[in-house]
């Protein structure tokens, strides 16, 4: 099996688990517009950053199953045929790397949707000051950022992470003439 048809395969492989993530989590993410306001007519921004924000994984991982070798052309050049470790790790650690980047990006667009509505709706009430955020919250902030952090490390540090992950494997090259 050659670079570009083991990538294809792990990409569309990658697009199966955001598709299947997508998909598990929009009914969560729909009730809770539906429990937030059941009589009221619905908000239509919260709505529409709701259905963008649930559709993107959907659309991303479409685009991996029907398109893996597309994106596999732009990451594995046309050179040797066979497999060979090091590289295989640096694409995996890449593929991981991007991976953690874009749920990152699609709990970013979670947590904007969920705090504008948390301030529209005190807005609304005439509260004056909202309370501020509880720890839960600010937790799976801090944990997206730290996700997303990792992931770009990993996406562009994966070869150098592979390297070291070789280099600490072998064995230590003893001199020949010593």
């Amino acid at each position: 099996m050659d670079y570009k048809s083991l990538t294809s395969l792990m990409l569309r492989l990658t697009g199966v688990i955001i598709v299947v993530s997508a998909v598990t989590a929009m009914p969560r993410t729909f009730i809770n517009l539906h429990v937030r306001n059941p009589l009221e007519s619905p908000d239509v921004a919260a709505l529409l950053l709701t259905m963008v924000a649930s559709s993107l994984p959907i659309l991303v991982g479409l685009l991996l199953i029907y398109f893996p070798a597309t994106v596999a052309n732009k990451i594995v050049s046309a050179g040797g045929e066979s497999v060979d470790t090091v590289i295989l790790q640096q694409l995996a650690f890449s593929v991981l790397g991007l991976y953690f980047a874009s749920l990152a990006v699609f709990d970013a667009v979670y947590w904007l949707a969920k705090l504008r509505i948390y301030f529209a709706f005190y807005n609304e009430l005439n509260y004056g000051r909202p309370f501020p955020l509880s720890p839960q919250d600010f937790a799976g902030i801090t944990t997206t950022c730290a996700q997303f952090v990792a992931g770009l490390l990993l996406l562009f540090g994966g070869r150098g992470l592979a390297n070291l992950v070789h280099r600490l494997r072998s064995p230590p090259r003893l001199p020949i003439g010593g």
